[in-house]
Parts: C-alpha cells; structure tokens; sequence
C-alpha cells in the first residue's frame, strides 16, 4: 500500500502531533507499506525556522529513511496573529497540494494539518484524483477562532467557515477525532454519519516516571529549596494557552498563593508573559524554564507539586489540550479550569486525577490553590498515580496507534465512492 501523509508539524519539531504523525509512519512502514510524508520546514513551537534547513518550494529530507519525507514551502508565523497564521495555513495548503499532485496517485492519504484552509485543498486535490483520505481533527474550528476571539458567532465569516468544514467532512472517507465530544459536535453540527466518524485519541510513550535525583536537580536549577511547593505549566505558551491568568494569580499580593509557579515552554506569548510576571507585584513568585528540551519533559513535570492547565471561555468545549496526557503521566496531581460539561472535566473526573476550578476564574483558581496547600502528601500522590494508570490505558501508543493504522488500511481497502 502507498500511503501519503500530511502533516503540518513533524520532527524535530517537539509538539504532540508531530511526535505521533511520526510514530504512525513509522508503524506503517514497519507493516510493509510504503510511506510519504509532506510536512512543512520545521519551526514550532516558536514559528522560526530550525538551524540547518532553508526554505524551499520542496526539499528531500533524507534523515527520516526509510520514510520519504518531502518538506514543503509554507509561509512561518513567529506570532499567534490571524493574519500571519492564515498566511501559514494558506501557503502549506497550497504546497501540500501541488506536490500530491506532482505524485504517484497514492492508495490512501492520511491528513493531520492545518484546518479548513490547508485541508481544503489538500482533500479537493484528493477528490479530484479519487484518492480516500483519513482526515484527523485536533481542535474544532471555527469554534475555536470564535473561542479566541479571533471571530464572532454567527458572523458571515464564522458560517461560511463551518459550511466549508462540513463540506470538508462530508468529501473525505473518514474523520478521526480525539474526543467523544468533538464527535458528538461532527454528527451535530456537520451532520456526519456515525460509521465515517471514529474517536482516536492522542497519544504519548509511556516514559518511567523521573527518579527523585532527576527532580531534585531540576528543582535545584529552579533555584527552589525542596521544602517549598511548586505549581507548574507545561507546554506551549500561545494566545489561547491561558497562561497570564496563572501570572496574575500567583503574584497578586493578597491574598498572596503559598507557592512558586514555574511556566515550562516556549511559544509566541512567552516575552509578554515574562514582562507581565517582571512588572508584577510579586515577581519572584514566577520562574520561567526555557527552552524546553523534549527529554526533559518527564523530569520538568515530576519536578512539581501541582500541574495548571488553564483554559479561557468556552476552549474546553471545543479542544482537549495534548499537555493532559503529559501531566497524567508524570504521575502528579492536576488542576484544570474546564466547564462540567467538557471532554477535558470528564477525563479529569473519569481518572480521578486532580481537580476543575471554572476558565476564566482567577477568584477560583487561587481558592483552590490555598486548599490545594492544606492537601495530604498520600492523597496527592494517590491523584498522581491515578492519572498515570489512567493514561497508560487509555493514552499510550499500544493503546491507540493500532486502531488508527488499521483505519487508515480499510480506508485503502475499501471501494471508491
């Protein structure tokens, strides 16, 4: 079988679904198929392009043998603005297109990119060469422009955006998203059948948890005695991340959080984040850990008290952040701002791993922090380990990455529509 991939981050870039479009290459290769990948020039987390590549229309990237990996142009964003992220999505559509175009017509096209825009093209081009396409939806969008205020509910722009996901959806064999939810909102909203629709959710190794030595230096580096207890984010610092809340939280004077908060990553919001922290009341309450090595994750995160993962408006209702199944692993105790109703609250209930305060609640979160310190050390650490088994079992690549391969191979095998 000849199988295109689409992918619109891919290592070394560090993100999520660049770590599992890889890994899912690497499974179908290791089953006999044969493998392209067409992924932009490597720049993310923080929208710069890496040292040793230069940009072209396209370029062979002979490191990942045995897959072909094909890099293709696309317009770099080092700012979350509409604009420049338009122009991101637009430009690697475009390339992405033309050099399936320039192809042997594979068997089956698998697509993790950008939305409406990038994957628009990418399936008409498909559609156009008969080609079934295994579409992947990370975040609901529009909904999610709107979440950002980047665009108003039931704006012009807003319904044309949700018609042409709904053709999008509609045009492809099969849309896999990461959460029951998404797929009720497919089968709501776009009208999409339940047998094209299949919930795959991401996945992570599943690393040991980091040795006492390893935190213990890691706090050390932080510049944090061992007895002080630490809140930590981890991941990526945009727009959307919900990140300045935590800030403006842990350093208002009163009543003043009884812990330090450290904010690990990178991203397009990281120097406002700093100013922000540096001009507060009480800056020493933040400390910042970047750049963030992908080999560190396990220790970073074990290095904590606490895991934030903070989400604005109505974010968790059309997203459910990566960073979750990185924190359950690190077998620590969570605090999420998400609504009861939301795939990311459900999970956290269903693992029994941490707490909900509401988004948006900076009242709430720092309630919760103040009962958070009066918390026994057995209980969070039973929260810890109760995240972590959940996540071996339901969040792991065993878990996961069989059902999507054999997804994509009856996608192949089934008969043109």
């Amino acid at each position: 079988m000849n199988v295109v991939l689409v992918s619109c981050v891919y290592p070394p870039e560090p993100v999520v679904s660049a770590v599992t479009s890889r890994e899912l290459a690497e499974a179908l290769v290791s089953r006999g198929h044969t493998v392209t990948v067409l992924a932009p020039f490597p720049n993310r987390p923080g929208g710069r392009l890496y040292p040793g590549f230069r940009r072209r229309m396209f370029a062979r990237d002979s490191s990942a043998a045995p897959i072909t990996l094909c890099r293709c142009f696309s317009i770099l964003s080092p700012r979350a603005r509409t604009f420049s992220r338009l122009a991101e999505n637009l430009s690697f559509g475009l390339s992405a297109a033309l050099a399936l175009a320039l192809q042997r017509r594979p068997d089956v096209i698998y697509s993790n990119t950008w939305p409406i825009i990038a994957t628009g093209f990418l399936t008409a081009m498909a559609r156009a060469r008969r080609i079934p396409v295994v579409l992947n939806i990370q975040d609901l969008y529009p909904e999610s422009l709107v979440m950002q205020g980047r665009g108003a509910e039931g704006s012009l722009t807003v319904r044309t955006l949700q018609r042409w996901d709904r053709a999008i959806a509609h045009a492809v064999r099969h849309v896999c998203v990461i959460s029951p939810g998404m797929a009720a909102r497919y089968a709501g909203a776009r009208g999409l059948a339940a047998d094209a629709l299949h919930v795959i959710p991401n996945w992570q190794p599943a690393e040991p948890v980091a040795s006492d030595a390893d935190v213990l230096r890691c706090r050390q580096a932080w510049g944090l005695p061992g007895h002080d207890w630490v809140a930590l984010y981890g991941g990526n610092i945009g727009p959307a991340a919900g990140v300045e809340t935590l800030i403006r939280v842990f350093t208002a004077r009163d009543p003043a959080v009884p812990a330090h908060l450290v904010v690990a990553g990178e991203g397009s919001q990281l120097d406002a984040c700093r100013a922000l922290a540096s001009h507060s009341p009480r800056p020493h309450a933040v400390r910042f850990h970047a750049p963030w090595p992908a080999t560190q994750t396990a220790i970073v995160l074990r290095a904590a008290d606490l895991l934030l993962l903070p989400t604005q408006g109505r974010q968790s209702h059309v997203s459910t952040p990566s960073k979750l199944i990185h924190y359950m692993l690190a077998a620590r105790p969570i605090l999420a701002a998400a609504w009861p109703d939301s795939d990311l609250a459900h999970i956290m209930h269903a693992a029994d791993c941490g707490w909900v305060v509401p988004p948006d609640d900076e009242d709430a979160w720092a309630r919760a922090l103040h009962a958070f310190n009066a918390v026994p050390a057995a209980e969070r650490e039973r929260r810890g380990q109760a995240g972590r088994a959940y996540a071996l079992t339901h969040f792991t690549r065993n878990a996961c990455l069989p059902r999507l391969v054999q997804l994509i191979e009856s996608a192949a095998a089934e008969p043109a529509s």
